[in-house]
């Protein structure tokens, strides 16, 4: 299964197409029914699509049911539903679909028909507001996984990752053993890499197993980077951070022995741990906002940031979940025009200001209405310069 970044982010900002459908879908990861419920909340949504396509773009019920058929056809497709995630993100460009299975959680389907795809639900994937990596340092069985505040899942690891210290010293001893029956050494020598050496030394071969681990394990999460909670028994938390160049590592850290089967307990304890640093960060933005507004260097009004947002003078961008303008914009004016409803000819301009700020390398929060930093407020940012310097350089470019 691919997993979600910022890489897949910009390029789906940038597919063009005539029509795009844009679906997200709550789903189950394990069912006793055989996915049913993951089944209708597509179905709904795709019926809501064929809906749209034939009310707001005036496409024929034919062309309709031509541009769905291949995803209507996924409802029979057992394969496709038994490895699936939290929620199920689904577009359609032109009839040709892509799709994410992602450890998100969603309440209901959302379908937006457009020329544009719609990306303000897959936020959450790229920040980490609440989301965050837990890697389980067990000497049997490492487990990494991808957490947030209702969801854990875990991470498959390439089979070219050595996730066994101790299938890794086993072999190397049975090595030995075969080398010493063949003559070599000792006849009859028998060595076992748990057993033998002093503690110092078995945490030497433990560090060294723990460089080649981290260097494979930061490979997938530099991919999206986000906070790393470490847990473990204490002697193997320090020495995998003395190994690891991975700069988003938290503490504290889970203390215990944990393995796979544990994955409620670890969801449990690592919430607990991790949400009263999210609670800090999401108070440190709301002061920070304050701090950038108070020097004219950020603000709430809904066409300034959006126009400063599509410009790329937005460092950091907060968006109202479940709020919408419609409208389009106009790069040779610099200007905006917001209508009341969707239409076949406007898209979310939301959307397309969350969309340039990441293109640009600043950073988006999808947050509720109490957690905006601007009371009311529907759309926040703090900006790269002075609100003086934006409008000067928006009339050196009309």
């Amino acid at each position: 299964m691919t997993r979600f970044n910022v890489d897949h982010f910009n390029a789906l900002a940038q597919k063009e197409a005539t029509l795009c459908v844009s679906l997200y879908t709550p789903t189950e990861k394990i069912s006793t029914d055989g996915h049913q419920s993951s089944k209708i909340h597509f179905k709904n949504a795709l019926t809501e699509a064929r809906n749209q396509l034939l009310e707001v773009h005036e496409m024929s019920e034919s062309d309709a049911d031509s541009f769905l058929a291949e995803s209507f056809q996924l409802l029979d497709d057992q394969e496709f539903w038994k490895y699936s995630s939290d929620m199920l993100a689904y577009f359609i460009f032109d009839g040709e679909s892509v799709f994410y299975k992602l450890p998100l959680s969603i309440e209901s389907p959302i379908c937006q028909v457009n020329q544009r795809p719609y990306l303000l639900p897959l936020i959450p994937e790229l920040n980490d507001d609440g989301h965050f990596y837990l890697l389980v340092l067990n000497l049997k069985q490492v487990s990494l996984f991808e957490m947030t505040r209702s969801t854990i899942d875990q991470i498959p690891l390439p089979d070219s990752v050595s996730v066994s210290y101790t299938e890794e010293i086993e072999d190397a001893d049975n090595q030995k053993a075969l080398q010493h029956r063949s003559g070599i050494g000792e006849a009859g020598a028998m060595f076992h890499g748990q057993g033998s050496g002093s503690s110092e030394a078995r945490k030497a071969e433990i560090l060294q197993y723990y460089h080649r681990l981290s260097t494979d394990i930061e490979a997938i999460l530099n991919q999206n980077p986000l906070p790393l909670l470490l847990a473990g028994v204490d002697y193997l938390i320090p020495l995998y951070k003395q190994a690891s160049n991975y700069t988003h590592v938290v503490e504290p850290y889970l203390t215990g022995s944990y393995s796979e089967d544990d994955t409620l307990t670890l969801a449990t304890e690592a919430w607990q741990l991790m949400e009263p640093q999210f609670v800090q960060d999401r108070l440190d933005r709301k002061e920070n906002y304050g701090l950038f507004a108070a020097k004219g260097q950020g603000g709430d009004d809904v066409e300034t940031v959006i126009l400063t947002a599509l410009s790329g003078g937005v460092d950091t961008l907060f968006v109202q979940a479940q709020e919408e303008v419609w409208g389009t914009y106009d790069a040779e004016k610099f200007s905006l025009t917001v209508e009341e409803s969707p239409s076949r000819s406007n898209y979310s301009l939301l959307n397309e200001a969350a969309q340039k700020t990441i293109a640009y390398g600043g950073k988006v929060y999808l947050v509720e209405k109490d957690e905006m930093p601007a009371t009311d407020s529907m759309i926040a940012g703090m900006f790269r310069y002075p609100l003086t310097e934006v409008n000067q350089e928006t009339e050196n470019t009309l």
